[in-house]
């Protein structure tokens, strides 16, 4: 129970309710006070003349004393009016003289006379309110007159509008079935109204209960198992809760990228250590175990034998400096801090370079490469370094699936994007298993046609080109089959 009070909506609803009753309650005796008063505004203005009209067709006084016949026949006539009207004489001091109530109700016999002056004057606006001498406290409107004998004050005709018999009468009116059943339909529609505005309040509030929601999801649930809070939000609206919850959205997929972000990057530590561990063991076990031969056999040995272990030591440091190298470039690229130079590249021309350069190794085993079309016209919006360092790493490893003559070309077309070029490296090896295929570009990764393959690299080359086609907003695919050959694409754009 506490925790329902304690939401924000229920909160709300409980502050509403609040307001309602206090609202409705101060309406309602806002109600009943205007009521009354302009029952009394019109009641003594319908009376207005009343008192005055009794006093100038009865002769109350008589050689200056009052007339009890007078007084008499006087009330007499004033009853045939109604018995809503109570009938008071009173002296100039404002003292009762003589009534036409029950003696033993009356409870004050001096009135204040400055209301009946504000009647008499005009000075004020109605309702005005005088003494009711059937009560110590009471106020009631009336109507009042002088009572003259020739130009002589001798008192006042004060007349009671709505006295004792009308109050009962009202107070009867009040307890009847009429006045129920109003205050019933009063409360229903004070309780319809209630439901109405807990509808609108619920239908408000809901994106903020969701948002709530998420919120906690997101505390308790954690971050890898977060479910996507981003479809309930728009960032485009003007509703604040919205934009609340669409920021609060981005920042939590904001926050879990960089989690999963963070978590990639220990695995990859993790497994580089394990890599670097793994790899370097054999080209340093080698270059020690050489070393160590030469050092304590160099001077038994013929100079071309110690020649020879200089040379295998000498080609595992290679080996090993060629490992580091990459382990330390494929971490640079992962990292946010690298960046490319981009300016217009003649692709073809550098294709070219990248194929002269490896013309030797193709020739030992006997593989044909070439570019088309070599047009010097093609050009690309690139890093030159990095292209060619993906030129160098895609057909280094064509050559070393290919055997004697199998051939890698080197295509360059118009892709379908009008912006773009299309450059394809293919060569007619032994292709890539399928299964194999989608893990190709992970770092270490030698598929099973590895076997065939007797030099020694680290399987980083694809990891490496993958990386770098990524930087120039582009992805590199590749398809093969197995014993047909290989085919690697990717896109450059080209220059403005």
């Amino acid at each position: 129970m506490f925790r329902f009070i304690s939401s924000f909506y229920s909160k709300l609803m409980l502050a509403v309710v609040v307001c309602f009753i206090l609202a409705g309650g101060l309406l309602l005796g806002l109600a009943h006070q205007s009521s009354q008063q302009y029952q009394n505004e019109i009641e003594q203005k319908l009376h207005l003349q009343l008192a005055e009209h009794l006093v100038y067709e009865s002769q109350l006084f008589k050689d200056g004393e009052l007339d009890p016949k007078a007084i008499k026949q006087a009330f007499h006539s004033m009853m045939i009016l109604g018995p809503s009207f109570e009938f008071y004489i009173l002296d100039t001091a404002g003292k009762v003289v003589t009534y036409s109530a029950d003696p033993s109700k009356i409870k004050r016999r001096q009135l204040d006379l400055k209301p009946i002056r504000d009647f008499i004057d005009g000075s004020r606006a109605m309702p005005i309110i005088g003494d009711d001498p059937r009560s110590p406290s009471r106020s009631k409107i009336f109507s009042v007159a002088e009572i003259r004998e020739g130009n002589s004050l001798k008192g006042y005709l004060y007349i009671i509008i709505g006295g004792e018999i009308y109050d009962s009468v009202a107070e009867l009116l009040q307890s009847s079935h009429i006045m129920k059943l109003s205050m019933l339909g009063l409360l229903f529609i004070l309780g319809f109204s209630l439901l109405v505005v807990f509808l609108i309040f619920g239908l408000l509030t809901k994106p903020l209960r969701r948002l709530a929601k998420d919120i906690d999801q997101f505390q308790h649930v954690g971050l890898e198992q977060t479910a996507n809070i981003a479809e309930h939000w728009q960032n485009n609206s003007h509703d604040e809760v919205q934009k609340l919850g669409a920021a609060f959205s981005d920042m939590a997929t904001t926050i879990k990228g960089q989690y999963q972000k963070v978590k990639d990057t220990d695995q990859l530590r993790r497994e580089l250590i394990s890599y670097v561990s793994h790899d370097l063991r054999t080209p340093l076990a080698s270059l020690q175990g050489y070393l160590e031969t030469w050092q304590l056999k160099h001077r038994d040995l013929s100079p071309e034998e110690g020649e020879q272990l200089i040379k295998v030591a000498l080609s595992s440091a290679r080996k090993t400096s060629s490992l580091v190298e990459q382990l330390f470039e494929l971490a640079h690229l992962d990292s946010d801090q690298a960046t490319i130079n981009e300016e217009s590249v003649a692709i073809a021309e550098l294709a070219q370079d990248v194929i002269q350069k490896l013309e030797l190794a193709a020739q030992k085993k006997q593989v044909v490469m070439s570019v088309e079309p070599q047009d010097p016209s093609l050009v690309a919006c690139a890093d030159i370094q990095r292209i060619e360092r993906v030129f160098t790493n895609l057909l280094e490893n064509s050559i070393r699936h290919c055997s004697e003559g199998d051939e890698i070309k080197v295509t360059i077309d118009q892709a379908e994007q009008g912006n773009k070029l299309a450059i394809t490296v293919s060569d007619t090896g032994t292709g890539i298993p399928a299964d194999d295929l989608p893990h190709i570009f992970d770092a270490h990764y030698r598929a099973a046609n590895r076997a065939k393959d007797k030099s020694s690299h680290g399987g980083l080359g694809l990891a490496i080109a993958k990386r770098i086609v990524q930087l120039h907003r582009s992805s590199i695919s590749v398809e093969s089959t197995l014993g047909e050959g290989t085919r690697f694409c990717f896109t450059l754009d080209k220059p403005m």
